[in-house]
């Protein structure tokens, strides 16, 4: 049996037309205790990692994200996504629209405990650039980043970038998602436990 940890594998797959993010009131949380199938995304970019306990799948859709957490028999897939796709009405956890900040906490058989903190927040132009230029200055090797084309409105496009701390026992993931045309930010931390094998 082969164990990997801190592997790290990356597709990334490169966007070829424009890409337009849902509006910001249309937009979903959600966490499943299944998988969720990505081709019910329009996948950006995804990156698998495997520890000892459990595997992280990390997909950047044009939405947002869908990220789930593996161990055993057991899934945890946490869902940013507008309220057009049709995700699954079975092994819904939470569900409820981004807006202000929200916090979330649920429990897996026992077994996984996950809570999440997601946040909107509307700035100031300039403050927006600022935080566009920290974003642009992430590279690969400390998460996953996209940065999606212009829609020719604004000179720059949006960008999505999570960050992921892994551990034996738990993981933290920190997702920022950009929305140019409002001056927007849908900021999310989540962090996933294992209580027991």
């Amino acid at each position: 049996m082969t164990i990997r940890v801190d592997c790290w594998q990356a597709t990334i797959r490169k966007q070829v037309v424009l890409s337009v993010r849902p509006k910001i009131t249309d937009l979903n949380f959600h966490l499943f205790a299944r998988n969720i199938h990505p081709e019910l995304f329009e996948v950006c970019a995804s990156r698998i990692l495997e520890r000892e306990n459990y595997t992280l799948k990390l997909n950047i859709t044009t939405d947002g994200h869908a990220i789930s957490f593996l161990h055993d028999s057991m899934v945890l897939t946490e869902v940013s996504a507008g309220a057009h796709h049709p995700l699954p009405s079975n092994q819904v956890l939470l569900s409820h629209p981004i807006e202000g900040t929200t916090n979330d906490l649920a429990t897996l058989h026992d077994t996984i405990s996950y809570q999440s903190r997601v946040q909107l927040e509307c700035v100031p132009p300039k403050m927006f650039v600022t935080i566009k230029q920290q974003l642009d200055q992430k590279v690969e090797c400390e998460g996953l980043i996209h940065r999606f084309q212009s829609n020719g409105r604004i000179a720059f496009g949006a960008i999505s970038y999570i960050n992921i701390q892994a551990f034996r026992r738990h993981v933290k993931v920190r997702t920022f998602h950009t929305f140019p045309d409002t001056c927007a930010v849908i900021k999310s931390d989540s962090r996933i436990s294992l209580d027991r094998d």
